[in-house]
C-alpha cells in the first residue's frame, strides 16, 4: 500500500508536467458518482465526462456517441483525468462524449474489481443514455496499457452478463442514485436547428428526470477550476436500478493503446520479446503492478479471460467483440509482441474482426504519456488523431483515408489492415517471439529458438488454456 501511495505522487506529478505542455488539455465538464453493482465488494466510483460545445447547443432530441475510457497505471496507478488528451481529440474530432472511468485501484481493490467497474460504468451510461444525452447505439470503449486490457476485457464480461452465462450478476443497491455533478445548473437551450445534426441511432422520449443539463458558462475554460462544480439532482430510475435489468446497447469499436494481453506470460519472457530492453518498465515496479493487480496469488486464474484476453476462446472474442477494433502496440515495449499476436488472431479468419492500427516503431510504452512540460509529440498527437478519425467513420461521419493514416506522417506503422504490411507486422512478432521461448516451454531449444518455425500463435501458450 505504502509503495502504491509513492508511485501514484510520482505518477500525479508526472501527468502534471504532461498536461502543462501546450495546448492544455480541458478540465472535465462534470462528473458523477455512481454505484457498484456487479463487483462482491460494493462501493461507489466516479465516471468523469468530456463533452464538446455541441452538448450544449444541440437539439434536445439529439443523441451523442460516447466513447467509455480506461486510464493506464498497472491496474494501481492513475485517475480519470490522465487522458485529457485524448479526451480533448475525442470531443473536437469525432463530436462524441468521453467518459472516463475512475476505476477503483489495486492494491486495495485487486482482480477483478477493475473490470467489473468498466462493465458497471458501460452499463449505467447505457441505462441513463435519454438523461445524459448519449446514444447507446453508438458506443465504443478505449484504454491505455492496463486500461487497454479493460478495454478488451469489459466487452466480455458484458457478453457474459447479457446471455446469463453466471460469472456475474448485477445486484440492487441501497443507494440507487449517487449525486450527480455538473458545472452549472441551467436549462440546456438549442440554438441549432434540427438539420443542423444527424438523425441520433436512440429514440428521444419525453424523460421525468429532475436533472438539469448544463449550458457550458462564458467564463469557462479549459484551464479552469474543477472547484466550480457543484452538486445537482439525482437521475430518474430506469430498468437497470429497479429490475437489475441490462440496458439495449450497441459497442460499436475498441481503442486499445499498448495493453496487456495475456498474462499466462511471465514478464522474463515477456521482457526479453523487446529489442531494446533498457527501455522496458523497470522490474520493481512491474512486479508491484502484478502484485498488487493479482492478488492473492494462488486465487488468481491466469487463463480466466476477465485478466488474460487472449485466453478466450475464438468463439467468445468473435461474439463479445465489436466488429472494428483499434490496436496500437509500441516496438520499444515489453508488451508488443503479445499485442502483436492478439491482433493478429482478431483480425484471422476464426474471430474476423477488422483490426486497425499497427505496430508504431521506435517508441515506448507509453510514448504519448511523456513528463514533457515543452511539447506534446507529434506522433502522439498524430496516432490519436488518425484513431479519432477511424471512430468518427465508425460512429457514422466521413473522413478521408488520409485522416485514417496520419501518424504516416510521424513514424513507419506496421498496419494490420494491410495485407502486406500484416505479412510484415506477423513476420515481426515471430522475430520477437522466437528470440526467446514463450509459454510452457515446449519446442524450445536451447538458446530459446523455436524448432520448426510454427505460428505465432502455437508460440503462445497452449489453446487448450483458452476458456470458452
Amino acid at each position: 500500500m505504502v509503495k502504491a501511495n509513492i508511485w501514484r505522487g510520482l505518477m500525479a506529478v508526472g501527468m502534471k508536467l504532461h498536461h502543462f505542455a501546450g495546448p492544455k488539455p480541458p478540465r472535465p465538464d462534470f462528473k458523477i458518482v455512481i454505484p457498484s453493482r456487479l463487483s462482491p465488494r460494493g462501493g461507489t466510483f466516479k465516471l468523469v465526462f468530456y463533452v464538446p460545445d455541441s452538448y450544449h447547443t444541440a437539439p434536445d432530441d439529439y443523441r451523442f456517441p460516447v466513447v467509455v475510457n480506461f486510464h493506464g497505471g498497472g491496474f494501481t496507478l492513475g485517475t480519470g483525468t490522465d487522458d485529457a488528451r485524448w479526451a480533448s481529440t475525442i470531443v473536437k474530432t469525432v463530436d462524441a462524449v468521453l467518459v472516463s472511468v475512475e476505476y477503483r485501484l489495486a492494491p486495495e481493490y485487486p482482480f477483478s474489481t477493475g473490470v467489473e467497474d468498466g462493465t458497471d460504468a458501460v452499463i449505467y451510461l447505457a441505462s441513463h443514455a435519454e438523461e445524459l444525452r448519449l446514444d447507446p447505439q453508438r458506443m465504443a470503449l478505449s484504454g491505455f496499457s492496463a486500461g487497454g486490457n479493460f478495454a478488451f476485457t469489459v466487452p466480455l464480461m458484458l457478453h457474459d452478463l447479457q446471455n446469463g452465462v453466471g460469472k456475474r450478476s448485477l445486484i440492487s443497491t441501497n443507494n440507487n442514485y449517487p449525486a450527480s455533478s455538473r458545472p452549472s445548473s441551467s436549462r440546456l437551450a438549442s440554438s441549432y436547428p434540427s438539420s443542423s445534426y444527424p438523425s441520433s441511432s436512440y429514440p428521444s422520449s419525453q424523460s421525468s428526470s429532475t436533472l438539469q443539463l448544463p449550458r457550458r458558462p462564458e467564463a469557462y475554460s479549459s484551464n479552469s477550476s474543477t472547484t466550480s462544480i457543484l452538486k445537482l439532482t439525482d437521475l430518474e430510475p430506469t430498468e437497470l436500478e429497479i429490475h437489475q435489468k441490462v440496458p439495449d446497447l450497441n459497442l460499436r469499436a475498441i481503442v486499445s493503446f499498448y495493453p496487456p494481453t495475456d498474462f499466462r506470460i511471465s514478464r522474463q519472457d515477456k521482457r526479453e520479446t523487446n529489442p531494446v530492453p533498457e527501455m522496458n518498465l523497470p522490474p520493481m515496479l512491474t512486479k508491484l503492478f502484478d502484485e498488487s493487480y493479482m492478488h492473492p496469488p494462488n486465487m488468481i486464474d491466469l487463463t480466466d479471460p476477465y485478466l488474460s484476453p487472449a485466453a478466450g476462446s475464438d468463439k467468445l472474442l468473435k461474439a463479445a467483440y465489436p466488429q472494428d477494433i483499434i490496436l496500437y502496440t509500441c516496438e520499444y515495449d515489453m508488451l508488443n509482441a503479445e499485442g502483436i499476436a492478439f491482433g493478429e488472431r482478431l483480425s484471422g479468419p476464426q474471430v474476423g474482426k477488422t483490426v486497425h492500427g499497427g505496430l508504431v516503431k521506435e517508441v515506448p510504452h507509453a510514448f504519448d504519456k511523456k513528463p514533457n512540460p515543452i511539447k506534446f509529440p507529434v506522433s502522439a498527437d498524430r496516432c490519436y488523431a488518425e484513431a479519432c478519425s477511424e471512430l468518427k467513420r465508425i460512429f457514422g461521419g466521413r473522413v478521408s483515408v488520409e485522416d485514417r493514416r496520419q501518424l504516416d506522417k510521424s513514424k513507419v506503422v506496421d498496419r494490420f489492415e494491410d495485407d502486406l504490411q500484416r505479412d510484415r507486422v506477423t513476420g515481426e512478432g515471430e522475430r520477437l517471439m522466437d528470440e526467446t521461448d514463450m509459454g510452457d516451454g515446449v519446442g524450445g531449444n536451447d538458446n530459446g529458438r523455436w524448432i520448426g518455425q510454427p505460428s505465432i500463435h502455437d508460440k503462445m501458450p497452449n489453446q487448450e488454456n483458452r476458456i470458452p
